[in-house]
């Protein structure tokens, strides 16, 4: 087998390869070979029929398979003999295919990941914002606790809607004067507040008593998830029947220890508990954005291409992530009708910044020969467990595989080269 590769750009080669006549010739045999013993031609027996009876019927579908076989095959052996660190499959051009007695010729270009030689990312000069907890920051998330455990209740002494209140109604609606699916139900409970009743508000209560009947014309969105009923306008007729109001509990310890958490019992625990963790919040953020900071300050001095395929990947996983938290919410994103297109798009620059830093950082290990010892990985395997709350011998068991094992490592790497550039640059607070 010949090999030829041809730098087309930092991110490209062409691969011209030649196979040997004696190679497609083998290939065909087998190919014949594993035809005849499938199928059945009258007058001959399974694996019996002449090659060339079996060429007369089947020779362009044969040759066909062939030629994509020795192309999978070799063009594998030339990336391992050529040692080209491709990241996407090939586009292939035959220009001799597979022919009795003749070499097969063909070309491929690929994509690969750039030669990179980083300069410059010592004594890089980046801001930082220290990680800070305030006593506001704590009192708020106190805050959005009670809330969350707020009930409602019925509002005594008062019988007219006021804004703000929780209205108990029946209602129906007909468009066009005939009723359609969901315009009838009792005991709803709405909002008295603006904004359209498809998202429980019915600001036309406001002022009304508990048994008066008011009528409104509802529009639906052009978008709506219901597709008889997009652009469409229904006629509501809605009663109202109770009121209540949003009661949260008291800030005290008996809120505390119904939340439930390990340790907590009082109030003084719970701040302590908010406190803590927002600080580890507060922390992580820091080192976010301090990373994220020292990329951004290396690549101004480092310029080099990007494979395409990279880009792609990487929007590929965040529209993945993306899917998986709606999931975990019970929405299913496909049912959405998003723009993914115009999502793809808006995303594309953040995954670009992302392969480029992801690359540098790569090559800076490189240029620096980071390693990672398995007491790295054990490291990293306890870190793991310990902010996921997750038995460590779980982490352990879903990062043996090869494929997250070398996840694994390559952030680890990552993470090390991170370390340097922040240990040498010049960090302001």
């Amino acid at each position: 087998m010949k090999i030829q590769v041809e730098t087309v750009s930092p991110v490209e080669r062409k691969v011209t390869i030649e196979v040997d006549p004696d190679r497609v010739a083998k290939e065909l045999d087998r190919a014949y070979a594993s035809l005849s013993r499938r199928v059945k031609l009258r007058g001959f027996r399974p694996g019996k029929a002449p090659r060339k009876v079996l060429e007369r019927q089947f020779k362009t579908e044969v040759e066909g398979e062939v030629a994509e076989r020795i192309v999978t095959e070799t063009f594998t052996e030339a990336v391992r003999v050529e040692s080209l660190p491709v990241v996407a499959p090939p586009s292939v051009s035959i220009t001799d295919g597979v022919a009795e007695g003749k070499p097969m010729r063909y070309s491929a270009r690929v994509e690969v990941k750039p030669k990179l030689e980083p300069k410059d990312y010592k004594g890089l000069e980046v801001t930082r914002k220290p990680p800070e907890v305030t006593d506001e920051a704590v009192s708020g998330e106190l805050t959005k606790i009670q809330d969350s455990m707020a009930q409602l209740v019925p509002v005594e002494g008062r019988f007219e809607a006021q804004e703000g209140d929780w209205a108990v109604i029946d209602h129906e609606g007909t468009i066009d004067g005939k009723p359609f699916d969901g315009s009838t139900a009792e005991g709803v409970t709405v909002k008295v507040a603006p904004g359209p009743i498809t998202e429980g508000n019915v600001e036309a209560l406001k002022g009304k008593k508990i048994g008066d009947v008011v009528e409104l014309d509802e529009p639906f969105p052009a978008d709506h998830r219901d597709e008889a009923l997009r652009g469409k306008t229904a006629h509501m007729k809605v009663t109202l029947k109770a009121l209540k109001a949003r009661q949260a509990p008291s800030l005290d310890d008996a809120l505390a220890k119904d939340l439930g958490i390990e340790g907590v019992e009082t109030l003084d625990a719970l701040r302590a508990r908010i406190r803590s963790d927002l600080e580890k919040r507060e922390k992580r953020r820091a080192e976010s954005e301090l990373k994220d900071a020292l990329v951004k300050a290396a690549l101004a001095r480092n310029e080099f291409e990007v494979p395409p395929a990279l880009v792609e990947r990487a929007i590929d996983t965040m529209l993945e992530g993306a899917a998986e938290r709606f999931a975990r919410q019970g929405i299913d994103i496909r049912q959405l009708q998003l723009d993914v297109s115009r999502m793809r798009a808006d995303l594309r620059e953040q995954a670009l910044l992302q392969v480029r830093g992801a690359l540098l950082l790569e090559a800076i290990a490189d240029a620096e020969k980071i390693e990672v010892t398995e007491e790295d990985l054990e490291a990293e395997a306890a870190r793991i467990a310990d902010e996921l709350g997750m038995p460590l011998a779980k982490v352990q068991q879903q990062t043996r595989g090869k494929d997250a094992r070398e996840a694994l490592k390559n952030r680890i790497r990552e993470e090390k080269a991170l370390s340097l550039l922040s240990s040498a640059a010049t960090i302001q607070q």
